[in-house]
Order: structure tokens, then C-alpha cells, then sequence
């Protein structure tokens, strides 16, 4: 799949891919930085974490012998500028993973979930439209709020909100929701995240 990420995107991904075999990796969204001399705060694309991870970073496990591809999106393959997309995915062979990060307020963490699915949705239909998720591809979309354990619990907000994410894909495909801070790579065991 990542070959026809690099081949069909219409802007060119090549520069926006890094790959990792590493067993665990952490990945996150930088600060926005300082504003510049006309007083524009340009965005930074999603990077692997060298060093320590942070409480806020995304744990990517890797327990294949395959390489993990992440693919920068936001500030990369869109504008800084352009909000309406993810801030990145995970691709292995034919397995696409899709990354926002959300953080914030403890008590606001069900209207950062809310506000995360549009972007997820918009960057899937796009993936589909250039012919690099195909039809019937089951598609996973994670949502990073920034904490450890197991919240939200599965209730029915989040139900709401992954029928929200699959009424917004106009994408042949199934997508499912998890709202964690990590992902598991496995080879053909699919693991839980929520």
C-alpha cells in the first residue's frame, strides 16, 4: 500500500514517509510554533519521538518482521494550514491505520472525540478517491487523547461516534474506531486497542 501512497497521491508523499522496523516506536504532533515575523504560526507535521516518550505520544508496536511506514498528513501531504484532515497513518504491507491526536481538558475529551471524526473521515475518502485504500479494505482510525488507560470506556457515546466516522466515509470500506493511545502491529492476530 505504501507504494501507491507515494504513486497516487496527487501531491507527491514521498517526502512525508519515514520507515520504522523498530519493535515499539512513539510517534506525536509537535507544538504549534512561535508566530513568525508577519505573525503566522505554521504547523509541523507528525514525527516519530526521538528520546523518551512523552505522555501525549502514540505507542506503535511492531511485532512482525515487516517495516511500519508512518506517513505524515497534516503539514505534509495537506497545508499546515488545512485542519480538515488527519495528522497521520500507519501502513504495514496492506494493513492502513489512521492517527489523530486530540488533547486537551480531561472533562472535554468526548467533544475533542466528536471534533476528530470529520478530519478522519475526509482523509479516508480522500485515500479511497486516489486509489490507495481499495473497496471493501477494512480501515482503522485511532484517536489519541493523550491517556494511558482504558477511557473512554466503550459506551454508548463512542458507538455514536464510530457510526458518525462510517455515515461520513463515503468509501467502500469499513472503518473501525478506537480511542487509544497505542496500536499493535501482529502478524494476522488482530489486537485489541480499546
Amino acid at each position: 500500500m505504501i507504494s501507491r501512497v507515494i504513486a497516487n497521491h496527487p501531491k507527491g508523499a514521498e517526502q512525508c514517509v519515514s520507515t520504522h522496523h523498530d519493535p515499539e516506536f512513539h510517534i506525536y504532533d509537535p507544538p504549534l510554533s512561535p508566530p513568525d515575523a508577519e505573525g503566522k504560526v505554521k504547523r509541523q507535521p507528525c514525527t516519530r519521538r526521538e528520546g523518551a516518550p512523552q505522555p501525549n505520544d502514540f505507542a506503535v508496536g511492531n511485532q512482525t518482521a515487516q517495516p511500519v511506514h508512518l506517513v505524515a498528513i497534516d503539514a505534509c501531504l495537506y497545508d499546515s494550514g488545512d485542519a480538515t484532515r488527519c495528522d497521520c497513518a500507519l501502513i504495514q504491507a496492506e494493513d492502513i491505520r489512521f492517527v489523530e491526536f486530540s488533547h486537551g481538558n480531561f472533562r472535554r475529551r468526548s467533544q475533542r472525540v466528536e471534533k476528530c471524526i470529520p478530519q478522519l473521515a475526509a482523509t479516508i475518502n480522500d485515500f479511497y478517491q486516489y486509489g490507495i485504500i481499495t473497496e471493501g479494505t477494512v480501515v482503522q482510525a485511532f484517536i489519541c487523547v493523550g491517556f494511558t488507560d482504558e477511557f473512554p470506556p466503550q459506551n454508548a457515546s463512542l458507538d455514536a461516534r464510530k457510526a458518525q466516522l462510517n455515515l461520513l466515509v463515503k468509501a467502500n470500506v469499513a472503518v473501525e474506531l478506537y480511542v487509544t493511545d497505542q496500536t499493535i502491529f501482529t502478524d494476522g492476530v488482530v489486537e485489541s486497542h480499546s
